[in-house]
């Protein structure tokens, strides 16, 4: 997939920042407040760019590298709480589909995290990452990354970090997520409307419980550079 553009987003620093310096010949392009990251690895045009936490942040920023240049994929890494049973710290999610877990108009009758388009109002809208792109990361996981273990399934995101084993439960009955973060579903809602294939990343940096606070402090760095990895291997391969 040699001369393919390829934007990476990541929310903060820890998840960006490695991949940055995996850049050749690398060049600053300010568009709007964000600075975008130019350069060349393995014979592709990356575009590496910090969006911020939330998925207005997300979204926006998914719109601007859209406009600014034209990417043929997005990928989004990044960190993550696990609600599925049986995760760990350092567990990869790979997202399937994607929910707005905090969009909620059900007091009008309509299903917990339908988005209002029209499409079905019983059942929560998802956005599907490209199934293509993620048969080649698994294939990476597995051939070049045998230790991590990883799962495929629901990321769920909102605008709240999740720290409580019953919000946590809430999720994994509702929408049968695996993890839950900030900001993907928006990057998805983006790269859907722009008719752009996506792929998101996740590694754990804590399990979504009364715990996640403390542990998200000690596993932010670790998990993020996992999930950097990660993304690393896999552009070398495609």
């Amino acid at each position: 997939m040699s001369n393919k553009t390829i934007g990476i987003i990541g929310a903060m620093d820890c998840e960006v920042e490695n991949l940055k310096a995996l850049l050749n010949n690398p060049k600053e392009i300010k568009q709007g407040i964000l600075t975008f990251y130019q350069g060349q690895l393995f014979d592709k045009t990356v575009i590496v760019v910090k969006s911020g936490v939330g998925k207005v942040a997300g979204a926006v920023c998914t719109q601007l590298l859209t406009d600014k240049f034209a990417p043929d994929f997005i990928i989004n890494t990044g960190i993550a709480g696990g609600i599925a049973h049986g995760m760990q710290v350092g567990d990869i999610v790979i997202a399937e589909k994607l929910v707005q877990h905090d969009f909620d108009a059900s007091a009008i009758g309509y299903a917990k995290g339908y988005i209002c388009n029209n499409i079905n109002p019983n059942e929560p809208t998802y956005f599907y990452a490209d199934k293509e792109l993620n048969l080649k990361l698994k294939k990476v996981l597995e051939e070049k990354m045998p230790d991590i273990k990883y799962h495929e399934g629901v990321i769920a995101s909102g605008d709240m970090f999740i720290s409580s084993n019953e919000k946590k439960k809430e999720l994994r009955e509702m929408f049968n997520a695996k993890a839950a973060e900030m900001e993907g579903a928006a990057i998805a809602h983006a790269a859907t409307l722009n008719e752009i294939p996506f792929i998101i990343i996740r590694a754990l940096s804590d399990l979504a419980d009364e715990q996640a606070g403390k542990n998200y402090i000690f596993k932010e760095k670790e998990a993020a550079d996992i999930s950097a990895k990660v993304i690393e291997n896999l552009l070398e391969r495609i």
